[in-house]
């Protein structure tokens, strides 16, 4: 079994360090709320424990044929981000508590699937901690980040929460949907140029 300490670490900073899913998160939580955010940030974390489990169960090793599924999942996954972010891009005067849409279970779980950062986070696991298909020592381990998954995400629906206390007026508002807009298109972009190179 390898050390906890290290995969935790890896884990946690892996889950809380700015991606697609964070910053949809803060942007949850600064219009919606923490417990409006709550199903996504679940759905996140229940969709990148299935994640971990099918590609350490083996699924990592694909065959060379296989690029036009990786290709394809990057680009569902651009697009995906793209269907979020515009629509917080092109907000006007928007709200705490007003009738926006709030991402679900469902959209955070698939998200994950579709995220390339979820999937080089656990590539890098699976090679540095040489965790085996169907050992114990998996099964320890989406645990572990599962729990870790749910805290790193979550802490960004709470920053957004008291974020949403000091924007003062729907010009602020405004401008700070706009910046996370600009950030989720910002990283399709960089999502899709690295797979152009590659």
């Amino acid at each position: 079994m390898p050390s906890l300490l290290p995969i935790a670490l890896f884990a946690f900073t892996m889950s809380f360090v700015p991606g697609p899913v964070n910053v949809i998160t803060l942007a949850s939580g600064l219009q919606n709320g923490v417990a409006k955010t709550v199903a996504f940030v679940s759905g996140a974390t229940i969709g990148f424990a299935g994640l971990l489990l099918i590609l350490g169960l083996g699924l990592a090793a694909l065959p060379e044929g296989a690029s036009v599924f990786t290709d394809g999942m990057t680009l569902a996954g651009a697009a995906l981000i793209l269907y979020i972010a515009l629509p917080l891009f092109r907000a006007d005067a928007l709200q705490q508590g007003a009738d926006q849409p709030v991402p679900g279970f469902l959209q955070g779980a698939l998200l994950q699937w579709l995220n390339p950062k979820a999937w080089g986070a656990i590539l890098a696991a699976l090679s540095l901690f040489n965790l085996r298909p169907g050992t114990a020592d998996l099964y320890v381990v989406i645990a572990l980040w599962s729990l870790l998954c749910f805290i790193g995400v979550g802490v960004w629906a709470v920053f957004g929460a008291q974020l949403a206390r000091v924007i003062q007026t729907p010009a602020q508002m405004r401008l700070l949907c706009r910046a996370m807009g600009s950030v989720l298109i910002t990283l399709v972009g960089l999502f899709l140029w690295q797979w152009a190179r590659s």
